[in-house]
């Protein structure tokens, strides 16, 4: 991992982390891979990066650089964090498929990727867990990036007092949950969540203007999109129709609400839903089971 690219609170809070990773460069450098399994993890992020880049909103890819690090249960999925002269422009999970080869989770663009440490670092000051960067100097934290689903992404800390946190991997806000919680949770997700989706090359892209998803709160009053409906989604959006998404998680313990403002659609079909989520934030429709979507 590049250190140098992040700022010394950073790489502190990066001390008691898994390690491990490597790195290159979207525009097409050839990375340090180690074995053959490396390089080809790498070969596959520049050719999905270089799809991607030709889009607007993802065109500092062309010019960034990125690091490779290994997360998820098992560790079976990667995070791969884009940055152009130290600040990060995006992200990229990547799943292991059972067949060996790789598929693309989820991705984004922004400033404030998934696992940032620069917003989870502000997080814990104003959640009052750590005072300043002293105070991981003395006591370095002890962190796990925990990432099952596009729902069910986490930084779990271990805090000095014995205690086990679970902090939004997009927010650094802490969670209202416990360790079993988080297991019954996983344990649902990880039983009904097959990694088959192969895209290549993107084919379609369509985005409309953000907009505030409580400004109308539809799912306190209507049905949610059926089966059918939801795989019409590209053409609602097409129709600038604004669908919002929700998912009540952790025993309605947690509520997400998300707004939908676009899509992708990839070679094999496979569609990703765009959400102003911290940034732009894309995810493949079918990996949302979870949640309902609201017209």
């Amino acid at each position: 991992m590049h250190k140098k690219w992040v700022p010394l609170y950073a790489a502190l809070l990066l001390i008691h982390m898994i390690a491990g990773g490597q790195s290159g460069q979207a525009a097409g450098t050839s990375p340090d891979g180690a074995n053959g399994s490396g390089t080809a993890l790498t070969v596959q992020v520049l050719l999905w990066a270089d799809s991607l880049s030709a889009q607007p909103e993802f065109a500092a890819w062309k010019n960034a650089e990125f690091t490779i690090v290994p997360i998820g249960p098992g560790q079976h999925g990667w995070l791969v964090t884009f940055r152009v002269k130290q600040q990060p422009v995006g992200y990229m999970i990547v799943n292991a498929t059972e067949e060996g080869g790789f598929a693309l989770g989820e991705y984004g663009a922004g400033s404030e990727p998934i696992f940032d440490p620069n917003t989870l670092y502000q997080a814990m000051v104003r959640q009052q867990f750590i005072s300043s960067y002293s105070d991981i100097i003395k006591k370095p934290l002890k962190l796990e990036r925990l990432y099952i689903h596009p729902l069910l992404a986490v930084w779990k800390w271990y805090a000095p007092d014995g205690q086990t946190y679970y902090l939004d991997a997009w927010s650094g806000d802490a969670l209202p949950i416990n360790d079993q919680q988080w297991q019954a949770e996983t344990e649902r997700y990880l039983a009904k969540s097959a990694v088959s989706d192969k895209p290549v090359h993107l084919s379609l892209s369509h985005m409309n203007q953000p907009f505030d998803p409580y400004e109308r709160m539809p799912w306190l009053t209507q049905a949610p999109l059926n089966g059918s409906q939801v795989k019409q989604l590209s053409r609602l959006l097409d129709r600038k129709a604004q669908i919002r998404f929700t998912a009540e998680l952790f025993e309605k313990n947690v509520l997400f609400v998300w707004p939908a403002i676009g899509y992708h659609r990839w070679n094999d079909e496979t569609l990703f839903i765009a959400f102003e989520e911290h940034g732009t934030r894309y995810m493949p429709v079918n990996s949302l089971g979870g949640g309902s979507f609201f017209n």
